[in-house]
């Protein structure tokens, strides 16, 4: 026997949209019309409905249509979907760009203090030896240029890489190699910037100006501020990778001077401007600053000049 609730089949299409909910207008007339077609066809063992009954009969069969007519699930609209996307995906993209940008290079540095010497292992394995209250820094990880930034003195032995040029950059002087070592020296309180060549072959550069191109025994010396140049030969660099003596080749009082403050915790003052001098020699830092500044006094006494000391760690150049 066919179910009487298979009428719901053929209603009118705008029946089922009010009944699915997809319409706000309610067509009352032609429903309860309808509902009373439905509930005189659906007999109830035979007996007659008092108007409560009916009103029960007509609310459940209604309930009933509405579940056969409901979807099965809820669809959503896809374009909706895709504008969201649309708008999110660049800005998680970008995000993820500026995060990587934002991101800071992980820095090595190093330093020592007063007398102070320290070998240190670079991360392509080249090898510097940091001279007293000296600093360099680098990128743990290095790039298409080994790069680092040295203030004050160290000898480098460069792990040959000649797809990497190893840079130092020292001040405004830029020291490039492939593989080899050398001394720069550039304390931003001298004067001069030095390099000098224990082995292989050292391009000096300053800003975009070639300085010169330096083999074994060559030093180059650089003023920034006056652009002087002088390019010497220096026979110190047999000991130049674990060299502990202080060697100066033609240079000033004030140089050496400061020198000794790097390797000693002592001050010297001048007191009147110093003459150009231009010393040569070497000296032992395992002496006491007694004992330097006494060879000291022998080399100036030509100069006409004297240290003498005023405290522990004070003296007087006059």
């Amino acid at each position: 026997m066919k179910s009487p609730l298979s009428r719901f089949n053929h209603l009118p299409a705008h029946l089922l949209r009010y009944l699915r909910g997809h319409s706000a207008a309610r067509p009352q007339p032609q429903v309860e019309h309808w509902l009373d077609e439905l509930v005189a066809a659906t007999p109830d063992d035979d007996e007659l409905l008092d108007p409560e009954q009916e009103a029960r009969r007509r609310a459940r069969i209604l309930e009933g249509v509405r579940a056969r007519t409901r979807p099965s699930g809820r669809v959503l609209p896809l374009w909706p979907a895709l504008r969201v996307a649309a708008v999110v995906v660049p800005l998680l993209v970008a995000g993820v760009v500026l995060w990587h940008r934002g991101r800071q290079p992980e820095l090595l540095h190093y330093a020592t203090g007063v007398g102070e010497q320290r070998e240190v292992v670079l991360p392509d394995s080249s090898h510097v030896w940091l001279r007293p209250r000296s600093e360099l820094t680098c990128v743990a990880s290095f790039g298409a240029v080994r790069r680092v930034q040295l203030r004050g003195e160290a000898f480098f032995s460069v792990t040959k890489d000649p797809a990497h040029p190893f840079v130092v950059q020292a001040g405004e002087v830029a020291v490039k190699v492939l593989g080899t070592s050398f001394l720069v020296q550039a304390y931003p309180q001298l004067p001069a910037t030095t390099v000098l060549v224990h082995t292989g072959r050292v391009q000096v550069a300053h800003q975009q100006r070639v300085l010169g191109v330096l083999h074994p025994h060559d030093q180059l010396q650089y003023h920034a501020r006056t652009g002087q140049l002088t390019l010497t030969s220096n026979n110190y660099t047999a000991a130049l990778p674990t060299r502990q003596l202080l060697t100066f080749e033609q240079a000033s009082l004030p140089d050496i001077l400061f020198q000794l403050e790097n390797y000693y915790p002592v001050h010297f003052t001048l007191r009147r401007p110093a003459p150009t001098v231009a010393l040569t020699g070497t000296l032992d830092p395992s002496l006491s600053a007694d004992q330097i500044t006494d060879v000291l006094n022998v080399l100036l006494q030509r100069h006409h000049l004297r240290i003498t000391k005023l405290s522990a760690t004070a003296y007087q150049v006059e």
